[in-house]
């Protein structure tokens, strides 16, 4: 038997919809029944042409991102920090997560609070009893 109870109660779940950007993707990916027509070559041609300039874009602006952060450190400027990994470890632990982390950790605290006054209650009984 726990000190504690183990899931949290009266709580609502919430539905998080997707906040990625899925605009380059066709729609023969996201509707499975569409999938079964045939498409024209040229559309899947333009089409991937599309998702190919949009992944060099990305590429490019990210070169140039680091090569002006290399420029600044070698002329002894600090450079901005890396907005894209900091909002990824922001964006990877979501609310339910946090949250059982954190009452988990408050759970660990408590245990160790009434351990900690048990055994100082039991050192002062042993040092006031005479034994």
């Amino acid at each position: 038997m726990s000190l504690f109870s183990t899931s949290p109660k009266n709580r609502k779940r919430r539905h998080v919809t997707s906040r990625r950007d899925s605009s380059w993707i066709n729609d023969s990916e996201r509707n499975p029944q569409h999938r079964r027509t045939k498409s024209c070559p040229k559309e899947a041609q333009h089409q991937l042409h599309a998702q190919i300039g949009a992944i060099e874009t990305f590429l490019a602006k990210h070169h140039q991102a680091e090569t002006q952060r290399e420029m600044m450190k070698k002329q002894n400027i600090l450079p901005p920090p890396d907005r894209s990994a900091h909002k990824r470890a922001k964006r990877a632990i979501t609310h339910a997560a946090r949250r059982r982390y954190h009452s988990e950790r408050s759970k660990a605290g408590m245990r160790f609070l009434f351990l900690f006054c048990l055994a100082c209650g039991i050192g002062w009984w042993l040092i006031f009893s005479g034994l």
